[in-house]
């Protein structure tokens, strides 16, 4: 029954590990040198939604896995370092999901429609900037865990 959960958890470690380098350093930088802008954009409201439920469910199985052979073996001081982990990639990736993504979104239509007036709005691409660069690091930090859970097989 361990070596089921252990497999399932290390399952969860590689598909979050997995999304996020084949996301940030391939996907991305391919379709940003592919596609037109607005091309771009739309693929990226479809792509990410997605993106952070994959890693919200990695997180839960592997919070789950974790914490079950927790239980089932008592907690060591690894298991319980574990588990806080994944708690806070769940974290993470709900909050890059619902709200970070939908504020991105609105500022970038913003900007988009004051562009179609011929109005440039520095305040509201500083703010869109800003927010795009907490995803970045946020997802950063995500790989950063993924590494750390990996280290603590």
């Amino acid at each position: 029954m361990i070596e089921s959960l252990a497999y399932l958890h290390v399952v969860a470690i590689a598909v979050l590990v997995g999304k996020v380098v084949l996301l940030s350093f391939i996907t991305a930088p391919v379709l940003a040198r592919t596609l037109d802008p607005d091309s771009f954009a739309r693929v990226v409201r479809l792509l990410f939604p997605r993106y952070y439920a994959l890693g919200m469910v990695a997180a839960t199985v592997g919070w789950a896995t974790i914490t079950s052979i927790g239980i089932l073996h008592g907690f060591g001081p690894i298991d319980l370092i574990s588990s806080t982990l994944w708690l806070g990639i769940l974290a993470i990736e709900n909050y890059c999901r619902s709200p970070l993504m939908p504020k991105i979104n609105a500022l970038s239509d913003r900007l988009k429609e004051a562009e179609k007036l011929g109005v440039k709005i520095l305040s509201v691409r500083k703010d869109r900037d800003a927010l795009h660069r907490l995803s970045v690091q946020l997802n950063s930090l995500v790989l950063i865990i993924g590494l750390c859970l990996i280290g603590l097989i």
